[in-house]
C-alpha cells in the first residue's frame, strides 16, 4: 500500500506539482483508505519526505553505476549528461525535481529546500569522486564547475527546450575535463 502511494505521489507530483496535489487526489488515485493513507504517511511533509528520497536515492544509484564503471572519465560525464537526456525528454519534465519541489516547498523545516541541498550535494560528490579517481586536479573546483553544468542545463532545458542545453553543457563539460588534464 505504502509503494503504491508513493508511485502515485510520483506520478501527480511530477506532472501536476506538490502544492496542486491534494490529499483526496491522492488517495483517490491511489485507490487507498483515508485511514491507511495517514498511517503510512501522517501528513504530506511525510509523503513529500518520501517522495524525495525514494527519487534520490533511485538517481544517485544510476550515477553511481556509472561512477563505478570502467569507460574513461571523459565517457562517464558524457553518460551522466545522457541521464539528464533522458530525463529531459519525458513529456512530464519541468526541471530538476529537487528545484521544482524546493521552489513549491519554499518554508523553513520542509522537506523540499532540504532535499535539493542533499541532492545536489551528493551530484557534486560523484563528480568529485570520479575526477579525484581519475587523477584530475583539483577534483573538488572543477567538481563545483561541473555541477553549474549540470544544474544549469537542467533549468535551461525545461525552459527553452529546443536549445540544446545539456548536449552543449555535455560539451563544455568535457572540454572542461580535458583542459584540466593538459
Amino acid at each position: 500500500m505504502k509503494e503504491r502511494v508513493l508511485a502515485t505521489a510520483d506520478d501527480l507530483f511530477s506532472n501536476e506539482g506538490i502544492h496542486e496535489t491534494g490529499i483526496n487526489k491522492l488517495i483517490d488515485r491511489a485507490g487507498v483508505a483515508k485511514a491507511s493513507f495517514y498511517s503510512a504517511y501522517p501528513s504530506k511533509d511525510d509523503l513529500v519526505e518520501a517522495y524525495l528520497e525514494s527519487r534520490h536515492k533511485a538517481f544517485l544509484e544510476r550515477l553511481r553505476e556509472i561512477e563505478i564503471g570502467t569507460a574513461s572519465l571523459e565517457i562517464k560525464i558524457s553518460d551522466v549528461f545522457d541521464l539528464l537526456l533522458e530525463v529531459a525528454s519525458k513529456s512530464t519534465f519541468r526541471g530538476c525535481a529537487f528545484v521544482v519541489a524546493a521552489i513549491e516547498q519554499h518554508g523553513r523545516n520542509l522537506p523540499a529546500p532540504r532535499w535539493v541541498r542533499i541532492h545536489k550535494l551528493a551530484v557534486r560528490d560523484t563528480f568529485v569522486r570520479m575526477l579525484a579517481s581519475a587523477g584530475v586536479n583539483p577534483a573538488r573546483e572543477i567538481s563545483e564547475q561541473l555541477a553549474i553544468l549540470y544544474d544549469g542545463s537542467l533549468v535551461t532545458a525545461a525552459v527553452r527546450p529546443e536549445s540544446g542545453a545539456i548536449q552543449r553543457a555535455r560539451l563544455m563539460a568535457i572540454s572542461l575535463i580535458n583542459a584540466s588534464a593538459k
